[in-house]
């Protein structure tokens, strides 16, 4: 009789393996109220943009957060958006189902560049949370990169220049960065 102990096993790792490796999507990023910013994306072949304007109030959705906040079921959450131009910015994201949560941004005026997306953040503490991923479950980062449009939120053009040419590093820990080459 064959044994069941390999299926039975396969199928625990499944489950298990599939919620250690959790990574949050960030789904989609509205002006708000609706209509009173511009925004366009997501884009770009490896790490996702969203363009937007700076100063201007923005929802993100971000779904899979299940590795942390008791596995997407506590009410909120820290995020937190870096930015080496106009500092760090924590926020609170709300529960809006297991492992959904929505959070409210108003992006700071003087942003330049691009601001990568954390959550499961402490609030003050610029080492803590783990990066934002695309919206299609690949595993590059999302960053909303600042930008200003032209008529009917045409034409956006990235506000930095050559500044933002270079991305700053983050210290990292061995198994953090074997996670991005898994």
């Amino acid at each position: 009789m064959k044994s069941l102990l390999p299926t039975v096993l396969g199928l625990a790792c499944l489950v298990v393996c599939a919620s250690t490796a959790s990574a949050a999507r960030l789904m989609s990023v509205v002006p708000s109220p609706p209509g009173s910013a511009c925004v366009q994306g997501p884009n770009g072949v490896s790490v996702q943009f969203w363009e937007v304007e700076p100063g201007k109030t923005y929802e993100l959705l971000i779904d899979q957060v299940t590795d942390c906040g008791n596995g997407g079921t506590d009410p909120t959450i820290g995020f937190r958006l870096n930015s080496s131009s106009a500092g760090n910015t924590d926020w609170v994201g709300t529960k809006q189902s297991t492992g959904v949560y929505k959070v409210t941004v108003t992006l700071p005026a003087g942003a330049v560049c691009t601001m990568p997306l954390f959550y499961c953040t402490t609030p003050g503490m610029s080492n803590t949370g783990t990066l934002v991923q695309r919206n299609d479950g690949e595993s590059f980062q999302a960053h909303l990169r600042m930008a200003s449009f032209g008529p009917a939120c045409s034409n956006p053009v990235g506000v930095g220049g050559a500044d933002c040419s270079s991305v700053p590093a983050r210290s990292r820990t061995w198994a953090q960065v074997k996670q991005f080459y898994r």
